[in-house]
């Protein structure tokens, strides 16, 4: 089989060899057609001066006649009759005469040189004829009145006028004999000019003829070597074809030629078998109408919107799932692009393929499934997560992280992980942490203010390298753990123990102070002494005892081991067992106690806990309360928030607004060394918030100084209340 480019050359050769002889042949034509009108247009001038010398020839003969004829009439001028008849001969001859010189006039009109030898001969012409008329006129008769002779011309010496007339004569065909000589010479002229035009005409036509002969001979041989060639090529192109058909057929992938117009002129067996049908069911049908594509009528739309697209120019893929005959599923990456013609945009053929994906979709997905609960993972951890590539860029930032940083996801990914944490940690503390470079793990803790609250958080940080397989390192994984709340604790459990160790030691103190005067005797002598340190014992011993039982409950509260007991209660109960309990204590003080509840509100609560919790309230405004002032206790349902409001009113020294909301703390005091000498623990206030808050209410106290305070706390509405139950039973089930 012949190369392209070899194929290309003897296409153009032929081409070129057919294109010359068109020029040849056409260019011969040509030259014919210009040499015809060429030779015409001689001949015509060869006939034209034919007929100006025939004219001339006539005009000698018409001169010679007239000749002839005056001789003749002069001869016989006065004898006879034939005097009249050679004056009529005379007469003939004058008029062909004329009539052949007026001829001559038009034959000669574009030859001034023969024009003006005419005019020399029509001069010398009227001469000759006005000579003759003198000679005629004496013999002239009455049956000739027409004829007319000049006075001026008559004589009477006819010998002077023969000679005259000879000369006259000769001159005449003198001229006419120039005349003849020169369109004589033009015929010849004219003649070769002919000649030579058939010669050059008949040598262009040998030779435009011969070339075109070689072309076409040429033109011939290459045509037929190349139809043996392209026979030859045939053949191995129809063994290609088969092999190509066979290597076609045997693919996995779908694969099929269509028109621009969306017909199928040829599709391979894969798509055949997997939709149970024949080539011949198909070829020539629409690609649409293909069965896969009609299981739905999306699947129809996405090969119609293939087609166009691809017949606009545009690659078009798409991924569709077809139902095999066996009824199972498969998912297929399906693409159609078009088939331009060689050198030019025109689409000539759309090639529409398709290859089962179904266990690579299967394992993408599983890969997305495992990717998604991964970044579920991430993003619900309480730690923070950031990963960074090799490049130190940041490729993961979890809510977590947003959350301790204030950084934005947005703002954070795609941005350099030191310039992320540089307006957090410290430049020392920075370079341990060489975000996606070393293959080193590092951890350190650091502290810093929250951009966003301003909030001082103590963080841990955790640096580990990632990599990609081998030992390369393609990244790296920050976490960072918020310990405030655990530097808190630590924080508190010190506090803590240094005020538990107080608490105690001091009432310890006491106790073994006062019994160890009495166990020595040192008081024997003195019972009333004794009594007083026992006394002193056995107060610092139940103080002791409400410390203890305070921590206790606090705990239990504090570590969910209380499980409250949720009645209906009637607010007015609650308040008057609060008062039973204080009530002793309030006589001592001379402290009123007054209750403002109305008889039909009602709670749903663990009593004995909301009653701890006014105890405790009240307990505190008697022991900070003048004499001789009241304890007001109200409760009231407010409807628009759904709540039931309970507030403690006396009308102490107040509390400074920097305690207010310190005094909800363990061991938060205003006065700690007046709440100890009144027996407080600085416990209670704690405990009443942790049980109004598993209540699901709230607590706080507004007070100004020395003008009293009030404690307020809420508890939800009973039918909320009664859900909030339920639900936290119901938690407590499962």
């Amino acid at each position: 089989m012949l190369s392209e480019g070899r194929f290309h050359l003897q296409k153009r050769l032929v081409n070129m060899g057919l294109l010359v002889a068109i020029l040849l042949l056409g260019s011969t034509g040509v030259v014919a057609l210009f040499n015809a009108r060429e030779w015409q247009a001689t001949q015509k001038q060869v006939q034209h001066t034919y007929n100006l010398l025939l004219t001339l020839e006539q005009t000698k003969t018409n001169l010679n006649g007239t000749a002839k004829a005056r001789r003749g009439h002069w001869l016989t001028q006065g004898i006879g009759s034939n005097s009249k008849i050679f004056l009529q001969d005379y007469q003939t001859s004058v008029q062909q005469t004329q009539q052949a010189l007026a001829q001559l006039q038009q034959l000669t009109a574009d030859n001034l040189t023969q024009q003006t030898r005419l005019q020399e001969i029509n001069t010398l012409w009227q001469q000759y004829q006005a000579l003759h008329q003198s000679q005629v006129e004496p013999s002239l008769t009455e049956n000739q009145p027409e004829t007319h002779i000049s006075p001026r011309l008559q004589t009477p010496n006819r010998s002077l006028s023969s000679a005259e007339h000879y000369r006259l004569q000769r001159q005449i065909f003198a001229l006419l004999n120039q005349m003849a000589a020169t369109e004589q010479q033009l015929l010849e002229q004219r003649i070769a000019v002919t000649a030579r035009l058939t010669r050059t005409a008949n040598h262009i036509l040998a030779i435009a003829y011969s070339l075109s002969l070689v072309s076409l001979s040429t033109i011939y041989a290459l045509l037929r070597r190349e139809a043996r060639k392209r026979h030859q090529a045939e053949a191995n192109l129809r063994r290609s074809e088969h092999k190509f058909q066979s290597v076609f057929d045997e693919l996995d992938e779908f694969a099929g030629l269509l028109t621009p117009d969306g017909i199928l002129i040829e599709v391979n067996q894969a798509p055949l078998i997997f939709a149970q049908v024949t080539r011949e069911e198909i070829l020539g049908k629409p690609f649409w109408e293909f069965p896969l594509w009609q299981q739905s009528s999306e699947l129809t739309e996405i090969a119609k919107t293939a087609v166009s697209q691809a017949a606009a120019g545009h690659f078009f893929r798409t991924e569709a799932t077809f139902n095999s005959a066996t009824g199972q599923p498969h998912t297929f990456d399906v693409s159609v692009k078009p088939i331009y013609q060689s050198q030019s945009k025109q689409v000539m053929w759309l090639i529409a393929e398709g290859r089962d994906i179904t266990t690579q979709v299967q394992l993408r997905d599983a890969l997305r499934q495992e990717r998604d609960r991964s970044l579920h993972l991430i993003n619900s951890s309480v730690d923070g997560i950031a990963a960074f590539d090799e490049t130190g860029i940041c490729t993961v930032w979890n809510p977590a992280m947003e959350t301790l940083t204030g950084i934005p996801r947005d703002r954070a990914i795609g941005q350099c992980g030191m310039d992320l944490f540089r307006s957090l940690v410290p430049d020392a503390t920075l370079q341990h942490l060489p975000l996606g470079t070393a293959d080193i793990v590092t951890a350190f803790d650091f502290s810093c203010s929250h951009p966003q609250t301003g909030q001082i958080r103590f963080l841990e940080a955790h640096y580990s390298p990632l990599h990609n397989g081998s030992t390369t390192v393609a990244g790296g994984l920050v976490v960072l753990r918020d310990v405030t709340r655990q530097r808190e604790l630590e924080r508190l459990k010190r506090e803590f123990t240094s005020i538990i160790s107080h608490e105690i030691r001091t009432p310890l103190s006491s106790i073994r102070g006062a019994l160890g005067l009495v166990a020595e005797g040192i008081l024997d002598d003195d019972p009333q002494t004794a009594k007083e340190m026992v006394s002193i014992a056995n107060s610092n011993i139940e103080r002791l005892v409400r410390l203890v039982n305070d921590i206790l409950a606090l705990n239990r509260l504090e570590s969910g081991q209380v499980d409250l007991k949720y009645q209906w209660c009637p607010a007015v109960s609650l308040v008057q067992q609060a008062f039973s309990s204080v009530e002793a204590l309030a006589t001592a003080h001379q402290i009123r106690l007054e209750a403002t509840v109305p008889d039909d509100l009602w709670v749903w609560a663990d009593p004995d806990w909301l009653v701890q919790v006014l105890v405790n309230l009240v307990n505190n405004a008697i022991k900070f309360s003048p004499p001789q002032t009241a304890i007001a206790v109200t409760a009231e349902a407010i409807a628009f928030e759904s709540i039931i409001q309970f507030s403690v009113i006396d009308q102490g020294r107040g509390i400074p607004a920097d305690k207010l909301q310190t005094i909800f703390g363990r061991f938060q005091q205003v006065d700690a060394s007046d709440s100890r000498q009144k027996g407080g623990t600085g416990l209670g206030l704690a405990i009443c918030r942790r049980i109004v808050q598993q209540h699901g209410g709230r607590i706080w106290a507004e007070s100004e100084l020395d003008k009293g305070s009030t404690f307020y706390f809420t508890l939800p509405h009973p039918e909320q209340q009664q859900e909030a139950g339920r639900e936290e039973k119901r938690e407590k089930v499962l």
